[in-house]
């Protein structure tokens, strides 16, 4: 949504300045404001959203974040001087960015205290006094470093870092100029606004110059108020034309075609702003080598070519709006050469920026990255909020078809839990449950979860599975007490990972009906690789809890063997890719060897997959004792399993033995 504010304010400019052009001064002078106005709003929602981000990833209060962040970042402004003097609002895209991350980073810290802790468990009173006073908190704290930073930097730094005093027509103090300007911008800082002496006493310089020359044939200087404008920023601050071009004949993600010829129109006019903060360029690391390294190099370059003769110095003041070729055209008067020169450029800045595009470009193809989901699905207010920050930066919006999915998902159905039973072979008892979550559409149809990938793409794996653990120990109230009743739930690696997983987990339980020992987490081999040392304290503080753990796949994947002797598993599941190969003698011997395998951990030992007389018999004839497979029971509704009578719900199970009785 930001970038479109963005897109807004540059055509509104854009709009004045033709106005202007074409004799409407009102027309001009309204439209311009508009888009002043609106140019204005984009510091102040990149507050909002990068704090709105950061709290949804560390889950903190986001009326906290949002109203604290805006607070600093308006109080800082006011204080550092740094409210712009054509519209009363901050206008400084660093300190944007730097008060809602620090100010986000200070709530969280604070939340952690037990005092301050917000929970759906606390009265709305508490929940209330705790977020004023992890606001005043906050507040008081981050205003203090900023404050404080403010003394050091005044005592310490700025006497070490004055800008250097620069000669406007020097070819060395023009190089660095540019540099300076480059490295503002890189870090959000408008560097035209910065340095606009420079540029000031250099236009009243270029003026005289050229009425000079006009006047009395003096020579013109090589270093002119355009130079800047028609050789090094060309699209703006960074020659960036050159970089829509290879994102717009070169990239191969779309989100990235589509910025391309969404900010094309506006590059042609030298405004980049969409540019900037739509690749991103700010704050990019790979991104900011070109863009100080391409400017450079066209100064040198076209300094060289009017230097030796091969192009003529710029003899007519320009509006920096013109665009690149017309441009160059205008201002030697006529010149054909120096329009082909800026084409020259161009295509230079493109071989420059297009190995570190390229490399962007990869990156999105498969970065990963998300919620105001209602309570059909889970309780939680992060789905639209990342969805939409993912629209902000193309190198984000690989995650779009993912986003579109799980709106989808929304609109059309809800999500619902299956229970497929786990069978004893020896007693043809039941003696658990694995829970399967799935999707329903409105008119009934039952989905299978074909939506996992999307969720783990958006980065929410672990709203998904705690909406099941809450869902699945709730549901099973009713049958808490049945004999051997146990429910076994399978929990992503990024969930089982996430700070405060075994105390959530604990407190969901301990409020149900269920006790900890009627409930499994099952973990896949990929959570192992993923993080050993973690993991095995995660599985220890389960265990201690009275919680069972279990590996579920077990067999493919990582093929992690060596973990089997690393970590005390209460069951390990062998996954059903292996009972389909039980039609060879490869296969059977491939599965016995998983089973002797398994049997070294004294871990319960239970087969998933079994459908036929022939793969129970085989099991049965090495001694695994529990099964799970379309053979015994197809996953089911809790209501289908009581009405199949599989289990009785504590009523009906008084009133079966009132009937024995």
């Amino acid at each position: 949504m930001a970038l479109p504010v963005s897109l807004i304010a540059t055509f509104c400019n854009l709009i004045a300045f033709l106005a202007a052009e074409g004799g409407y001064s009102s027309v001009s002078l309204t439209v311009g404001y508009v888009g002043q106005m609106t140019g204005h709003m984009f510091p102040i929602l990149l507050n909002i959203y990068l704090a709105t981000y950061v709290a949804s990833t560390r889950r903190l209060p986001k009326a906290a974040a949002i109203s604290c962040s805006l607070a600093v970042f308006f109080i800082v402004s006011q204080k550092w001087n740094l409210i712009s003097p054509v519209i009363p609002l901050p206008n400084n895209f660093a300190l944007s960015l730097l008060s809602a991350y620090i100010t986000c980073i200070v709530i969280g810290y604070i939340k952690q205290v037990r005092y301050f802790s917000l929970s759906d468990f606390n009265s709305v009173v508490d929940n209330s006094a705790n977020m004023i006073m992890i606001c005043i908190l906050s507040l008081g704290s981050v205003l203090s470093f900023f404050f404080i930073a403010e003394l050091f930097f005044e005592a310490y730094i700025l006497p070490l870092v004055q800008l250097p005093s620069l000669d406007p027509s020097s070819f060395y103090d023009g190089l660095l100029y540019e540099f300076i300007r480059g490295v503002l911008w890189s870090v959000g800082v408008n560097g035209h606004n910065v340095l606009h002496m420079f540029k000031t006493e250099l236009y009243d310089i270029t003026v005289a110059n050229m009425a000079d020359w006009h006047n009395f044939g003096t020579e013109l200087n090589i270093i002119s108020t355009n130079f800047y404008d028609f050789y090094t920023g060309m699209g703006g601050s960074g020659n960036t034309i050159s970089l829509v071009l290879c994102m717009l004949f070169f990239s191969k993600n779309k989100n990235y075609r589509m910025l391309a010829k969404a900010v094309l129109i506006l590059s042609l006019f030298n405004i980049n702003e969409p540019v900037l903060f739509g690749v991103p360029v700010i704050f990019n690391p790979i991104m900011i080598v070109p863009f100080l390294l391409v400017p450079l190099s066209s100064f040198l370059l076209a300094y060289g070519a009017t230097y030796i003769g091969l192009i003529p110095p710029l003899s007519v003041v320009q509006s920096w709006i013109v665009p690149p070729v017309i441009s160059g055209y205008l201002a030697t008067e006529g010149s054909l050469v120096t329009p082909l020169f800026q084409i020259a450029l161009i295509a230079f800045g493109m071989a420059l920026y297009y190995p570190f595009f390229r490399f962007m470009d990869k990156r999105s193809t498969g970065l990963d990255l998300s919620s105001i989901f209602n309570n059909r699905f889970f309780n939680d207010e992060e789905i639209q909020t990342r969805s939409r920050l993912t629209s902000f930066i193309p190198s984000l919006q690989s995650n779009l078809e993912a986003q579109k999915e799980v709106e989808s998902l929304q609109s059309n159905g809800s999500f619902v839990l299956h229970y497929q039973p786990q069978v004893d072979v020896n007693t043809q008892d039941v003696v658990g449950f694995e829970v399967l979550i799935r999707y329903q559409t409105k008119d009934g149809k039952i989905k299978p979860p074909y939506f996992l990938k999307s969720f783990s793409q958006l980065g929410l794996m672990p709203e998904l599975d705690f909406w099941v653990i809450d869902h699945a120990v709730k549901a099973a109230a009713p049958y808490a007490n049945s004999p051997g009743f146990c429910i076994s739930i399978n929990v992503s690696p990024e969930t089982v990972l996430t700070k405060g997983f075994v105390k959530s987990l604990k407190r969901i339980v301990a409020q149900s009906e269920l006790s900890f020992e009627q409930v499994e987490i099952e973990i896949t081999e990929e959570l192992l690789v993923k993080d050993e040392a973690k993991t095995a304290k995660i599985i220890n503080e389960l265990q201690a809890l009275g919680l069972s753990v279990a590996l579920d796949d077990f067999g493919t994947g990582y093929s992690s063997l060596a973990y089997l002797s690393r970590f005390d598993f209460d069951k390990i599941k062998i996954d059903r890719s292996l009972v389909l190969n039980l039609d060879t003698e490869r296969g059977k011997s491939l599965f016995g060897v998983v089973v002797q395998l398994s049997r070294i951990t004294n871990a319960q030992i239970l087969v998933e997959g079994i459908e036929t007389d022939k793969d129970l018999a085989f099991i049965a004839e090495l001694g695994v004792r529990y099964v799970q497979g379309y053979y015994y029971y197809r996953p089911m509704s809790l209501e289908a399993l009581e009405a199949d009578g599989i289990i009785l719900s504590s009523v009906n199970r008084v009133s079966s033995e009132g009937e024995l009785g």
